[in-house]
């Protein structure tokens, strides 16, 4: 995968301190290797129930809007997979068979291919806080004729799309990012880590060899660096946040 310009891409990321900055990289990176549009997406977890979304947006707005309207994010395979799966989706293989099987999926795509996003991939993006993020590329080219400068994009792609993912949470007045960021010691981790297994603060001293006063401190101080206002409170963010994971 030996492309200059794909690493000249990657050194603008690491630099950019914007959104906007980002935004005119992805634009060059789009247009450069042969697509029309393109679209970046974060769902970031500081809710379990109404978690915030950071959009890069390089679709036209008029379907941006519609697709608003539509309420489309409810239905689109695309953003169903990449929450859920690690390997990207060609929307080759949605047009062959979930279309065929969902009217108002078939719905989605077509309209989507009238305003010129007629082919395209999808990268998913999994990160250790939690957040999880997407990077579709869109030609306006029907399948049979884009179907091998796709495949040809694969890898630029995927290792472009991690990029983009990591400048977005190095902007400066990111936050949100921030927010999530929450910088727990590794015995605030330890004694939250503990309660998910149902522990009072008495067990959990004494598991830790410490005070049970002790263990009230680090956990009142993981809820006032996660934003929360109780203990079951700041053990669900922790976990959404990726904060406390299962030991190995």
């Amino acid at each position: 995968m030996d492309n200059p310009k794909l690493f000249e891409y990657i050194a603008q990321l690491n630099a950019a301190k914007s959104y906007e900055e980002i935004h005119t990289v992805c634009v060059d990176f789009c247009n450069f290797f042969g697509f029309d549009f393109f679209i970046y997406a974060a769902r970031i977890p500081t809710s379990l129930i109404t978690p915030h979304y950071i959009i890069i947006n390089g679709y036209p707005d008029e379907w941006r809007n519609h697709y608003i309207e539509q309420d489309y994010i409810t239905i689109d395979p695309t953003v169903s997979h990449c929450f859920t799966s690690t390997t990207p989706i060609y929307w080759e293989q949605i047009l062959k068979t979930t279309c065929k099987q969902d009217g108002k999926i078939d719905q989605l795509f077509a309209e989507a291919g009238y305003i010129g996003l007629q082919n395209g991939i999808s990268f998913p993006i999994h990160c250790i806080h939690g957040e999880t993020a997407m990077f579709s590329l869109a030609i306006n080219s029907l399948p049979e004729k884009s179907r091998g400068h796709i495949q040809h994009t694969l890898a630029f792609g995927h290792l472009f799309a991690s990029y983009v993912h990591e400048a977005i949470t190095r902007v400066p007045d990111n936050g949100i990012i921030a927010r999530i960021n929450a910088n727990l010691t590794d015995r605030e981790k330890e004694c939250l880590l503990w309660t998910t297994e149902g522990k009072t603060s008495w067990e959990v001293s004494q598991i830790l060899n410490i005070s049970e006063r002790t263990v009230v401190f680090h956990i009142n101080n993981a809820v006032k660096k996660l934003n929360v206002t109780n203990k079951q409170h700041a053990v669900a963010r922790a976990i959404s946040l990726g904060q406390i994971t299962p030991k190995i």
